[in-house]
């Protein structure tokens, strides 16, 4: 009997042709790259990337799937030690790739370059292993290379204890805190730290970090090490003789080749001086919107608005909730070839080429509202303001988007709707409101369970019932590892609502109705509830009951 004839492999179809049909770039777009890469010379899904079109990991994650490769989050893996001795950071770095995993007599090596046959033959010939190559993004396998042979040459925590140690025994106080501070910042930034909280009490010197949004005690120190605080504020230009009222201050600073922007703050306890540093990575990315924790049909919800060629879209949420990321995703979802965009934000947090970015320099009377003023001389099409914080810069953002231009910002308030009425509070007329607003956003971030301790588990009665369902059989919770330093969390991801301002509603709000009937005509008109969001993201494993409680509260308003 023959043997049946072999079938040809299809031909890889180009990165562009990949990303089109993703929907993730348009014909438009590559044409583009293509005229700049006859300049720059670039690889052609790199230049897609540093031109803004699309992320990183859309990118990564397209090539492993024209590769026919598996794609790996470094974020989330903790190779062994040994895994790690068996090569050393320059030839990781060189070579761009990180070994993960040993199987038998396989080894997990995650890399950029999926076609480089002579990193295969290097780690065979290393290690006598067969390489299994996954692909990971450049900048994330950069930062990984650099912290875990860092960290394996540099014990932090045991180098933290030793100089504790030798400060608390220095009574004539002529050891230095520099080092200790150094050590500080390295161990803040291993274990994701946004925020250090330096708080004196009557016995103690206690050190918090804020790691995933929840604070989590660190060090318990000598009360006599509390000049820690007077070497921070000299460092970030601060008054050390004033001890009496708040102050702030800023610092920069290298940590395993990255910047990154301390901003200081302090306020007087009886104790003494509390400080908080937060920590701001100075080289962000801009994510996409599956990235943040959008589900597929809300992304199109948010597409839509963005798509609107005038009017006002809000973002609202606490500080720190991610809503200028959220903005920026949208905004790479315009055609920005076709579309003139400027910006005015406090600070820059994304570098994106195509934009026309500004900052507000008050003390030069560069304001978000003057900013607004001086935009509508540059024929704009989107407006983005950093945040609408004021009745000037209210009243500006609104006329702006009720004359031909689409205006995207950021105002605090605790829930989509809640943004009307605040609106009304910065002096806005309902008639206005009513004309310009065309859909708004809240957004919450939740911890993530840890995907390396995942493990399921029988929900409890009062689970089903704050979950609304008796037939929930089966919850996800993270049992604690080495990756997520036991908290069984690792990274965030966003819940939120979504609020699209129908004709219904915009009449409503014109008429100025009372706003438990305009929650009432808001919820029969495709209003994205944050609670039904959180709930079908503890459902499917993503996040837990407790972290939907913790962030939502028992009592559903």
């Amino acid at each position: 009997m023959a043997e049946p004839l072999k079938k040809e492999q299809a031909p890889r179809k180009p990165i562009g042709v990949l990303l089109k049909e993703k929907g993730l770039i348009t014909e438009a777009q590559i044409g583009y790259a293509l005229q700049e890469q006859k300049v720059t010379r670039e690889m052609l899904g790199e230049l897609f990337q540093r031109l803004g079109f699309v992320t990183e990991h859309d990118l990564i994650v397209t090539l492993a799937e024209q590769a026919g490769v598996p794609h790996i989050d470094v974020d989330q893996v903790l190779p062994d030690e040994s895994i790690l001795k068996l090569f050393n950071k320059n030839l990781c770095l060189n070579n761009l790739f990180l070994p993960v995993r040993r199987d038998d007599k396989a080894l997990v090596v995650a890399a950029y370059d999926i076609g480089n046959e002579k990193l295969g033959q290097l780690i065979s010939r290393q290690t006598g292993l067969s390489p299994q190559i996954w692909l990971a993004e450049r900048k994330k396998l950069i930062d990984a290379i650099n912290k875990f042979y860092f960290f394996l040459e540099n014990p932090v925590e045991a180098q933290i204890q030793t100089e504790t140690k030798l400060l608390a025994q220095d009574a004539e106080m002529a050891r230095g805190m520099e080092t200790f501070l150094r050590l500080l910042l390295h161990l803040a930034v291993k274990r994701r730290a946004t925020d250090i909280h330096i708080q004196p009490t009557k016995k103690t010197l206690t050190i918090s970090f804020r790691i995933d949004g929840v604070m989590v005690p660190i060090l318990s120190l000598h009360p006599g090490l509390g000049r820690i605080i007077a070497s921070i504020k000299m460092k970030a230009d601060m008054d050390i003789a004033e001890q009496r009222l708040p102050q702030d201050g800023r610092f920069s600073t290298k940590i395993l080749d990255n910047s990154f922007d301390f901003r200081v703050s302090t306020t007087v306890s009886p104790a003494g001086e509390n400080m908080v540093l937060r920590v701001l990575p100075m080289e962000t990315t801009v994510l996409g919107m599956e990235q943040l924790g959008f589900f597929g049909k809300h992304i199109k919800m948010v597409e839509q608005m963005f798509n609107e060629p005038f009017g006002i879209i809000l973002l609202t949420g606490p500080t720190g909730s991610g809503k200028s990321t959220t903005l920026y995703a949208g905004i790479r979802r315009l055609n920005l070839l076709e579309k003139n965009v400027v910006t005015v934000e406090e600070p820059i947090e994304f570098d994106v080429p195509l934009l026309r970015q500004t900052q507000v320099n008050e003390k030069a009377g560069y304001t978000f509202a003057n900013a607004i003023r001086y935009f509508l001389r540059h024929d704009p099409d989107v407006i983005l303001v950093g945040e609408i914080r004021d009745k000037e810069t209210a009243a500006t953002a609104v006329t702006a988007s009720t004359t031909g231009h689409l205006v995207l910002s950021t105002l605090h308030t605790n829930s989509a709707l809640g943004a009307i009425p605040r609106l009304r509070d910065l002096g806005i007329r309902p008639f206005l409101i009513a004309d310009s607003l065309i859909g708004i956003v809240s957004q919450r971030l939740v911890r993530q369970i840890c995907k390396n301790c995942r493990v399921a588990y029988s929900p409890s009665k009062w689970e089903q019932a704050y979950l609304k369902s008796a037939k929930i059989e089966k919850l996800y919770k993270g049992k604690g590892c080495e990756v997520c330093g036991g908290s069984g969390y690792f990274g965030r991801t966003l819940v939120y609502e979504l609020l699209t301002v129908s004709k219904e509603l915009s009449e409503m709000i014109d008429q100025d109705v009372d706003m438990s009937v305009l929650t009432a005509k808001a919820m029969d008109s495709g209003f994205v509830d944050i609670f039904d969001v959180t709930r079908k993201k503890v459902v499917a494993g993503i996040t837990t009951t407790e972290e939907a409680v913790r962030i939502l509260g028992h009592i559903r308003k």
